[in-house]
């Protein structure tokens, strides 16, 4: 569900690691210009009452606190995230560090508004989410490059202000911060507590049996409908697969495409030959819906558009996957529905279902 309550579908996610060990205790050992509190008062995302408060202190300097040296980064991408509600206080910023430099992004916690600092390299990205409540998730994404990055959490005066950014505290507003997380990969995934020690969340391996639906091998139809984040990444949708990799049909998104983050396809492999039907770029966050059919011939169509045709094959599955294989290749995406067919549909009912 998203922070309105509407309904987003089932979370598929791959494997995470949250290498922060105590995600709801705010370091405080590298910090300044500020006062930790715990308000009993203030409700979590989570529904506890473990809500600490950073209070600017009545001070001219920085104020902030973080992880400093005790945070391993992997190469690769590295995504940093928190929790955090004004209290008087609007703006905050995530800051972190690799062997070119500092990097960083700001956020209001008023208007939802982020703003990366106009020096960062173009692998830096950021993002807010509102969590209802008055609460925002903020996550800062890298490359990576650094054993120790720095990660930290700046209250400051002006959206994309200088990396100094001294300004006088006024001793009683200040910011709520819970559930900090920093884990390797190009996004942000959903909460892993932590308590004394980091934790890892694994796959999610969602699959029925074709035995336990009806599965026609000669003639069938699959519509999902499905909402996919704002992420380069290759992803598995849907998957009848065998336990050979070679015999397989689905919808996939491809990545590092030449438009947008994405192109949409009804994918088949068999006996080693793959097809792909493309079904058009995704370039933004957006929910779709995705149908095929297969039998006379393979049919695929997006959104109640023109249907794309291919020579059909029958691979024979016996499981159908969401969100992934076994073999991994997980998917970052909310399924909020499926429907299959044990019957070739038209290509005009195969346009109705995806309007």
């Amino acid at each position: 569900y998203d922070a309105t309550g509407a309904v987003k579908g089932l979370l598929i996610e791959e494997a995470r690691t949250n290498t922060i060990s105590t995600s709801e205790v705010a370091p405080t050992a590298y910090s300044g210009g500020i006062t930790k509190s715990v308000d009993s008062s203030v409700v979590s995302p989570a529904g506890g009452n473990n809500v600490e408060k950073f209070t600017l202190s009545s001070v001219n300097s920085q104020h902030y606190f973080g992880n400093h040296n005790n945070i391993s980064a992997s190469s690769g991408y590295s995504t940093y995230s928190i929790f955090a509600k004004a209290s008087g206080h609007n703006l905050i910023r995530l800051r972190m560090k690799n062997t070119v430099g500092l990097f960083y992004c700001d956020y209001n916690l008023a208007t939802g508004q982020k703003q990366v600092n106009s020096s960062a390299h173009s692998s830096v990205t950021g993002a807010i989410e509102s969590m209802g409540n008055g609460w925002w998730r903020c996550s800062m994404t890298y490359a990576s490059e650094k054993t120790n990055p720095y990660a930290t959490v700046f209250l400051i005066n002006a959206m994309d202000a200088s990396l100094s950014n001294s300004f006088l505290g006024d001793g009683t507003s200040g910011v709520y911060v819970w559930g900090s997380q920093y884990e390797a990969g190009a996004f942000p995934t959903s909460y892993i507590p932590t308590s004394g020690s980091t934790a890892t969340r694994a796959a999610d391996f969602a699959q029925i049996p074709t035995s336990a639906f009806g599965y026609n091998n000669d003639k069938g139809s699959l519509v999902i409908d499905v909402l996919m984040p704002d992420v380069d990444q290759f992803m598995i949708l849907t998957y009848f697969n065998t336990t050979s990799y070679h015999n397989s049909r689905g919808f996939v998104k491809s990545n590092s495409p030449s438009n947008g983050i994405g192109n949409f396809y009804s994918y088949r492999i068999f006996d080693g030959a793959s097809t792909l039907l493309p079904l058009g770029a995704q370039t933004q966050a957006e929910r779709t819906k995705l149908g095929l059919s297969y039998g006379d011939s393979e049919r695929a169509v997006r959104d109640g558009g023109t249907a794309i045709s291919g020579t059909s094959r029958s691979p024979n599955p016996t499981r159908l996957f969401l969100g992934g294989r076994d073999t991994g290749l997980q998917s970052q995406c909310w399924i909020k529905s499926i429907k299959y067919y044990p019957r070739q549909l038209t290509d005009t009912q195969l346009q109705e279902l995806t309007t």
